[in-house]
């Protein structure tokens, strides 16, 4: 049923909750290939892209394991192989077309909680894939 997921993830406490459900679901479905997805909405320094040499993506990840270090943790643990990809930019808007370039069965994403009126006025990440994603996604509180 669900093949490919995408755990959309910033290291969050609602991040870590999502992160065990992808992870159980993950266990469940034997052939399930998992994608760590690290979305950055800030460019990196002037500096850091020429200590870098210029090589973003590598700023990227370096930013994304340590940031979500206790997520891949579990998965390492659990023996459940990953691939960590990382974006720069909205994200909800990135979450939404890497799912879709990729041909994700399912996004799994934490809630921040908003409650109604916050999410009406200021929307939210996962209220936003939800409405923009092209497959099921699973919310996780």
């Amino acid at each position: 049923m669900f093949q490919r997921i995408l755990l959309a993830t910033d290291g969050s406490e609602h991040a870590e909750r999502a992160a065990d459900a992808a992870l159980g679901l993950a266990r469940e479905l034997s052939d399930a290939h998992v994608t760590l997805l690290h979305v950055s909405s800030q460019a990196p320094s002037r500096g850091q892209l020429l200590q870098a040499n210029l090589d973003i993506k590598s700023l990227l990840e370096a930013e994304a394991h340590a940031t979500i270090a206790s997520i891949e943790s579990k998965f390492t643990e659990a023996g459940l192989p990953y691939r960590l990809e990382v974006a720069l930019g909205d994200p909800a808007q990135k979450i939404v077309e890497i799912a879709a370039a990729r041909g994700i069965d399912l996004i799994v994403i934490g809630s921040r909680g908003l409650g109604p009126v916050s999410a009406v006025l200021l929307g939210s990440v996962s209220h936003r894939v939800a409405h923009d994603a092209g497959c099921p996604v699973m919310i996780v509180k």
